[in-house]
């Protein structure tokens, strides 16, 4: 019987497939009409009396099941819904669980979601291998958690730990790691998976293999105090770990899944069955989840989308790349290019800064070989395609060069000028500035057109987001060009026009910028940086300002100070930082003090460690700190900056003021023309800044306080402190019409 993506066939052996081949699809997935027709499909295997074991496969190369329909999860109102749409997926794979024949499943590439759910419901697993198969559990990060018996099944075969770790996290596993923890029974070639797992479900059929043994699950075993206690316990740390990592107020859904896993555990299955789909009701209709599943969806469409709107345009050929300048951001990109299969040559004048690069790139190698993503032997392929060169020889076959170097208009305009002087038309020349116009860069070239912004964010192998900048000359190929490298290196693009300070780094600023402003006006370096801490900010403003860099960071202030005069946020707190040589982290002191030291090798600046003028005698404080090292607030910054009397904040009106700013010149870009639409705001804030991504975004946030809110907002602020809180035009016609940035879920 055949079915909208999914085959049942039956051979005269009696040995059964059942095929997920969704038409006109890249993946598989397991849609509202393809679970009706599966629940028909197995009810008929369960009757039928010749078939003695059944494989499930997929007929698409690379990939099993991608899960559920997102859009189907976004679609589910109500707890009612989403409570029973989690017991169809639970009743469905019970019954795959009780047919009266073995059943494995032959994984040959992603199973995610439901997808691992079904599997786990198969009596064997037997996986490719092959480096694209992952098998995992991700729907915490879409706000939700396992619905279909995952919660369950999971960490009754591969034991609590292992279990608890890739429902919590989201995390996958690889073949070899799921041939390690239980989660598959075998491996085999991909070319004869197929062939594996016939043989597999013939050997149990005629009583040569059991399915593997899971967690008992009587009452007797359920009562025994030894299991009892490492309940217990891995309940305990888990919650720890959690509490460590993520706000149960802002993602719930971790926190509900663990509580599903115990409980099943200590009830049995079906309790915990139930369990299962009382809870994740909440959480499928919650705010939280329609926001992560839209980040998700916004993802996608920017995978999808070519970066220009005329089809006829196709992105250029690359073969062969180069990057000029190779500190820290320039030994990345070349990581993250090598990464990819493109070979690169590495150019810096600087034999030290050369070492640097190619130390960093082999660290960030190392890391992902020590964390099982990478084997030796492809982290030594990597680096090998990274050439380290004083010169510009080798540049002649490169098809995209990317100029990592200082901020520094005649000395791009000098790259560029030596660039073009060795490789022949026909190149991209993309520029990695963060502030400097691309039109000014390319004013220049021989090819102007050819002159595009590649904007990455530091550090390069973490940071998701990349701005493809479109100067006023430049090429719909060459943006093409630029997004299709980007997509390449598994980087996000994001295209904008050009501005000071593009879009992320103009939106930030106001954001930094007031800080700084206030922390001028005597408030307290930790209390700033709690009240964003809680609002959901991945680091507080100034701890961010830290990590930039205090010099960077001025620098780029300073651009968008010249630019926008009237609205830029007026403070000298990072010049004075800046020429007292506390530049943050790298230099051990900033508006925190680092024990360790500098980051990177930096040497710390003048009077970094020591008292500064103004410090007070008692002992620092202790910051807020989401992730790294603990940092102690550097009190001498405060008589530094400001003699102003310290005071305390309040909460609310602390993240009105620092997160208005935002929305207002977000909607100014939107009214200005340098970003197309309001998804792409959200994403490249999300995935460039951190924005609490439960928010959904900064505009889809925008949305939830009501624009008339913000609006009057901006005035009452405006009225307070100066006229750069006025709302942009967009905001106001907006307020006043009712309208909204996003459709209403």
């Amino acid at each position: 019987m055949e079915g909208p993506g999914v085959i049942l066939e039956t051979r005269r052996d009696g040995l059964a497939f059942l095929i997920f081949d969704r038409p006109h699809d890249k993946v598989n997935l397991l849609t509202a009409p393809v679970v009706a027709v599966l629940e028909i499909l197995i009810d008929q295997a369960a009757h039928d009396k010749n078939v003695r074991g059944l494989v499930v496969m997929s007929a698409k190369p690379a990939s099993f099941i991608a899960g559920a329909d997102v859009n189907e999860i976004r679609a589910l109102q109500s707890i009612q819904e989403a409570e029973q749409a989690s017991r169809k997926g639970q009743r469905l794979f019970n019954a795959i669980e009780r047919l009266p024949f073995p059943v494995v499943a032959a994984i040959n590439g992603t199973c995610l979601g439901g997808g691992t759910e079904l599997v786990l419901s198969c009596h064997f697993r037997i996986v490719a291998d092959d480096p694209r198969v992952e098998i995992g559990l991700p729907e915490v990060r879409l706000g939700i958690m396992p619905g279909w018996g995952g919660t369950q099944r999971l960490p009754r075969l591969v034991g609590i730990g292992p279990g608890l770790d890739m429902i919590l996290t989201g995390r996958s596993a690889s073949a070899k790691r799921a041939v390690t923890i239980g989660l598959a029974d075998d491996k085999a070639p991909p070319e004869t998976l197929l062939e594996a797992a016939e043989k597999l479900v013939m050997d149990a059929a005629e009583g040569r293999c059991r399915p593997r043994r899971r967690l008992q699950d009587s009452v007797l075993a359920r009562v025994n105090p030894i299991f009892q206690v490492r309940l217990a316990v891995a309940s305990q740390i888990a919650r720890r770990n959690l509490r460590a990592r993520v706000n149960e107020t802002h993602y719930p859904a971790p926190y509900r899944a663990l509580e599903a896993v115990i409980h099943g555990l200590r009830h049995g299955m079906d309790a915990g069955l139930q369990r299962e789909a009382e809870l994740l009701g909440p959480l499928a209709a919650g705010r939280t989840s329609k926001n992560l599943v839209s980040i998700f969806l916004m993802q996608r469409a920017a995978r999808r989308d070519p970066g220009v709107d005329d089809p006829a345009i196709r992105p250029r050929e690359v073969r062969a790349t180069a990057v000029i300048g190779a500190g820290v951001m320039g030994g990345g990109i070349a990581q993250a290019l090598a990464r990819s299969g493109l070979p690169v040559r590495l150019k810096d004048i600087d034999p030290g800064a050369l070492s640097r690069g190619m130390r960093h790139a082999h660290e960030v190698y190392r890391e992902e070989t020590r964390k099982g993503r990478l084997t030796r032997r492809e982290c030594s392929q990597m680096l090998a395609r990274i050439q380290p060169t004083l010169e510009y020889t080798g540049l002649r076959r490169c098809d995209v060069v990317i100029e990592a170097v200082v901020e520094s208009l005649a000395i791009k305009h000098k790259v560029l000028r030596e660039v073009e002087a060795v490789v022949p038309e026909g190149f991209i020349f993309a520029t990695n500035t963060s502030s400097l116009p691309i039109d000014a860069v390319g004013k220049e070239a021989r090819r102007p057109e050819d002159v595009v912004g590649l904007h990455f964010f530091n550090p390069v192998h973490k940071m998701p987001l990349v701005e493809v900048i479109r100067g006023p000359r430049t090429s719909q190929e060459a943006v093409a060009t630029a997004v299709a490298l980007a997509k390449r290196i598994g980087k996000t693009p994001v295209v904008v026009g050009d501005a000071p300070g593009f879009l992320v780094n103009r939106i930030l600023m106001t954001y930094l910028g007031e800080a700084l402003v206030m922390l001028e006006e005597g408030a307290m370096i930790e209390e700033i940086d709690r009240v964003m801490l809680d609002f959901g900010m991945p680091m507080g403003p100034l701890a961010l300002l830290d990590q930039i860099g205090v010099d960077v960071a001025n620098h780029v202030a300073g651009v968008l100070s010249e630019a926008f005069r009237d609205r830029a946020p007026r403070s000298t707190a990072l010049q004075i930082l800046k020429d007292k040589g506390w530049l943050g982290r790298k230099t051990g002191q900033g508006f925190y003090l680092y024990p360790d030291g500098p980051d990177d090798g930096g040497a710390a600046g003048p009077g970094a460690g020591g008292d500064g003028p103004g410090a007070r005698a008692r002992p620092p404080r202790r910051a807020p700190r989401s992730e790294g090292p603990p940092r102690d607030v550097n009190e001498a910054v405060y008589g530094l900056i400001s003699a102003r009397p310290r005071h305390h904040l309040d909460a609310g009106p602390t993240e009105t003021r620092l997160v208005l700013p935002m929305i207002n010149e977000a909607a100014r870009c939107l009214e200005t023309g340098i970003v197309a639409n309001p998804p792409r705001v959200d994403l490249a804030m999300v995935l460039g800044t951190g924005f609490p991504p439960f928010r959904g975004g900064l505009l889809r946030h925008a949305d939830a306080l009501g624009l008339t809110a913000v609006v009057q907002g901006l005035e009452a602020l405006a009225g307070r402190h100066g006229p750069r809180f006025l709302a942009t035009r967009l905001l106001l016609e907006m307020a006043r019409e009712g309208r909204a940035f996003f459709e209403k879920d």
